[in-house]
């Protein structure tokens, strides 16, 4: 199989990322979550379960000597683990960032046509061909797996045969690690809105327009995370952290 898509591996399974992140907030050490993981996750066979780690490791740990790394992400998702909104918005993002082919899929659906009215509606055999121009001879059982993810994590909603498709604005803390990680990959200070819907990493993930990022940004900024200003038809949002980490570190 193309390289391209075997990385989609085990789709979204929200469950049992909930319960590898919680083991790596007790220990650091590496085989001690794994051994933990293994013995708590549902799936029955050993050798499935062993891959599924692998899988969930290379997507939502960083490992160093063993040891696994007190990164942003799990920082983040320690100050949000009780809100149900704002864990799955993290765990999706972060899911996104490390498998291209659910993020480029996603960017497929970002129409100007979409972003101005807030919804589409796409037949099953319309996303096939969105795939299929896109990869060319994307297996079938990828674009199913695809398909399956965005169901779960509830970007697409079935509607009788056909999958809609609904602007959406992620919880506010969400909203603000993914502006200061866009920050972070591209090195903006001020950004305005319109850079960020067309070179930013929020609309795609969250399928987010223009006029609910400005809601959110508004918000962010009556929080003291970050400044925004209106020029006319322009606007620009002046960044209070500097980093990722310390945006992080100052969320409440």
């Amino acid at each position: 199989m193309d390289k391209r898509f075997s990385t989609i591996g085990y789709g979204f399974l929200l469950g049992e990322t909930l319960t590898l992140l919680d083991f790596a907030l007790e220990s650091k050490d590496q085989q001690a979550v794994r051994n933990s993981c293994i013995r708590s996750w549902p799936q029955k066979s050993e050798s499935n379960k062993g891959k599924l780690w692998q899988h969930m490791k290379y997507r939502f740990l960083e490992i160093e000597n063993g040891a696994i790394v007190d990164t942003p992400f799990l920082k983040m998702f320690k100050k949000v683990r009780n809100e149900d909104d704002a864990v799955q918005d993290l765990i999706f993002f972060q899911l996104c960032m490390t498998t291209p082919i659910l993020y480029e899929t996603l960017s497929l659906l970002v129409t100007d046509s979409f972003l101005n009215t807030g919804e589409a509606v796409f037949s099953k055999y319309h996303l096939d061909q969105l795939l299929e121009k896109k990869y060319e001879r994307m297996p079938q059982s990828t674009r199913d797996r695809v398909r399956s993810i965005l169901v779960k994590s509830g970007k697409l909603k079935l509607s009788k045969s056909n999958y809609k498709v609904k602007t959406y604005l992620p919880a506010e803390s969400i909203l603000g690690y993914a502006l200061y990680f866009d920050s972070l990959r591209n090195g903006w200070r001020a950004p305005s809105t319109a850079t960020l819907i067309n070179q930013g990493v929020i609309t795609p993930v969250f399928l987010c327009n223009r006029s609910l990022l400005i809601a959110g940004v508004s918000r962010l900024s009556a929080k003291g995370h970050c400044e925004y200003h209106r020029h006319g038809q322009t606007d620009q949002i002046l960044l209070t952290h500097q980093t990722l980490e310390e945006y992080v570190d100052a969320w409440k």
